[in-house]
């Protein structure tokens, strides 16, 4: 029978799998020296970050102007959130009800007289 700690190893996806290499392929080809308690990277100039070893991990990412606005603005955390939310339309309609299979009565807007389907557009 298997030992103790193989049966406590959740298994990996393939992606966090090929991720966990391209780390470890990383880890290899970094050569940190340590001089004077300065460290640095794979021979730049300026010292060792936190921030830019994470960089250096993540990689740049392009992302939409809308949300780089939406994090940055000085409003209440919440308020970031549900506007996070009204732009991804994650917002809890009776609209996302219906595409996650909940039975509802009636899946019409129960503010307004027109009927119509309750949906983020239609509420906003």
């Amino acid at each position: 029978m298997n030992s103790v700690s193989l049966l406590l190893n959740l298994p990996i996806t393939q992606e966090a799998y090929s991720q966990l290499n391209d780390l470890l392929q990383i880890i290899s080809d970094t050569t940190l020296v340590e001089e004077n308690d300065s460290w640095f990277i794979n021979g730049r100039s300026k010292g060792f970050s936190s921030a830019d070893a994470y960089r250096m991990l993540l990689g740049q990412h392009n992302t939409e102007p809308i949300y780089r606005w939406i994090w940055k603005s000085h409003c209440q955390p919440k308020l970031k959130v549900f506007c996070w939310l009204l732009v991804k339309d994650r917002l809890s309609t009776r609209n996302i009800l219906r595409r996650k299979h909940m039975n509802l009565e009636s899946y019409n807007c129960e503010i307004c007289s027109q009927r119509a389907e309750e949906t983020v557009e239609h509420l906003f």
